[in-house]
């Protein structure tokens, strides 16, 4: 049930931002919600009480890494009413089982935990849900605090929770603590069109990605690259510039893949070993080091040949619509996309270190091997994803695995760059959405999720972390639920 995203078209917005048309025929669909009469209550604090809550449909947004498994990548535009997007059909979001229809506004991790820790203090909840690969703008709710957020950046000690905190300021006196679970994992690719290459698939070492990504290699005719692909140049003998997307707003797949850049073990700052410590790789200053450090907003080369874009499908867009483009993309959206400009989207092979092969990033068994260091015992509880305390009165409620877990043992050699995404509830639901809220995180844990996860490019997490989050979600012994 592997959906294809229509071809993804450029629009002339400020600063080379990319407006995306509507994906599977499904981003201006009916609804069937009327437009709601309900505007927002005066707040006290910049909170809004949730009693005006809409009574049926749930509002959410985030990251957009996991988003195709969630919602099809249907954008819910504007704000409620009949022209906000439904989920695709099959998708996570649509094939929950709950009584209402959950609308998932993609906007980038950053954006998302902003909203979920502050909501309409900045006024985001209420704003309205952006076209995809535009600026983020809102979630396009009917009424803040929305239902929850996607991250694929847990909680930093920095928002969340101790007391000065975003979160503790403008949320947890009312919403209680959150309840931050891990949902599936995925692989980060490196995207390219088709036509205009004379090699296909593209393939790429550990040394080379690295090196194309720190600006050392700008020309798919690099000795390198040719040398990666046993000696046939991937342009026929011709000099053509690499033109490299990365993401422009605050994001939780550039801060998986700058984690995995920056590493030391298996990323760009290991020390490589023959061939790759001579010519053509490695010579003279010619290094594939990565000097940029980890950060949820692109630390790299950011000018010249180095093109920003908004969310993975902004990403996806700009290589769509340039010929010898590439950057950085959650697989999902790669393998959902049509033929673009210069013809389909292809994903470049990648080396496994291990057995010395180039892996193709869409064998779901190969990805499922770099994340099978993740277990149920891999969860570090009430700990932020900055290595500190979140200084939670229930640090039982916040499952955080981190990603030195998948990066750093031998098995991250078997797959360079995957990563993991989170939900983010909260504790105390006042009553709304309560039931609905429960069985998406019991859906979300089940075998029924795996089985829809498998027709995309994505990776159900182990059972026994599964257990882990229906533990917390239940409660246990005197430990109460994590979703009241």
């Amino acid at each position: 049930m592997k959906k294809t995203l229509a071809p993804l078209a450029w629009a002339a917005i400020p600063a080379l931002l990319l407006s995306i048309s509507a994906c599977n025929g499904n981003a201006t669909g009916g609804s069937g919600l009327t437009p709601t009469s309900n505007a927002p209550a005066a707040s006290q604090h910049g909170r809004v009480h949730r009693k005006i809550f809409s009574t049926t449909a749930l509002y959410a947004g985030g990251a957009t890494f996991p988003a195709y498994g969630y919602n099809d990548g249907a954008q819910p535009v504007g704000t409620p009413g009949p022209g906000q997007a439904t989920p695709g059909p099959g998708s996570i979001l649509a094939s929950y089982g709950g009584t209402g229809t959950i609308y998932y506004c993609l906007t980038g991790s950053g954006f998302g935990r902003s909203t979920f820790e502050a909501g309409n203090t900045n006024g985001q909840s209420t704003a309205a849900c952006a076209a995809l690969g535009a600026s983020p703008t809102g979630f396009g709710a009917a009424v803040d605090p929305p239902d929850f957020a996607g991250s694929d950046v847990a909680l930093p000690s920095t928002e969340c929770c101790a007391s000065g905190t975003t979160y503790a300021t403008n949320r947890a006196s009312t919403y209680g603590q959150p309840f931050e679970i891990p949902t599936f994992g995925g692989p980060i690719v490196f995207a390219t069109n088709a036509l205009g290459f004379s090699v296909s698939p593209i393939k790429l070492s550990t040394w080379t990605y690295c090196a194309i990504a720190n600006g050392t290699i700008s020309n798919w005719n690099d000795a390198a690259i040719t040398a990666d692909n046993g000696g046939h140049s991937v342009t026929g003998g011709t000099s053509e510039t690499i033109t490299f997307y990365f993401r422009s707003d605050k994001s939780g797949t550039t801060f998986l893949f700058t984690n995995k850049l920056n590493d030391s073990h298996s990323g760009c700052n290991q020390s490589f070993g023959a061939p790759y410590n001579g010519s053509p790789y490695a010579s003279g200053s010619r290094s594939a080091a990565w000097t940029f450090g980890v950060n949820q907003l692109w630390p790299g080369p950011s000018s010249g040949n180095f093109v920003g874009a908004s969310g993975n499908p902004g990403v996806l867009a700009g290589i769509q619509s340039g010929e010898f483009a590439t950057g950085y993309v959650e697989g999902a959206w790669a393998a959902s996309a049509s033929p673009g400009t210069y013809g389909a989207i292809k994903q470049a092979w990648l080396l496994n270190q291990v057995s010395g092969k180039f892996i193709d990033p869409t064998d779901g068994a190969a990805v499922a091997k770099s994340l099978s260091a993740v277990k149920g015992s891999s969860i570090s509880f009430g700990q932020g994803s900055d290595g500190s305390s979140l200084g939670s009165s229930t640090p039982n409620c916040q499952l955080y695995i981190s990603p030195s877990v998948f990066v750093t043992p031998t098995n991250a050699k078997a797959y360079p760059v995957v990563g993991l995404s989170y939900w983010l509830f909260y504790g105390n639901n006042l009553g709304v959405h309560t039931a609905d809220k429960t069985t998406l995180v019991k859906y979300i844990a089940s075998a029924a999720a795996n089985s829809v996860l498998s027709h995309y490019e994505y990776t159900p997490l182990v059972t026994g972390v599964h257990n882990q989050i229906l533990k917390a979600l239940n409660g246990h012994g005197k430990v109460p639920g994590c979703l009241q």
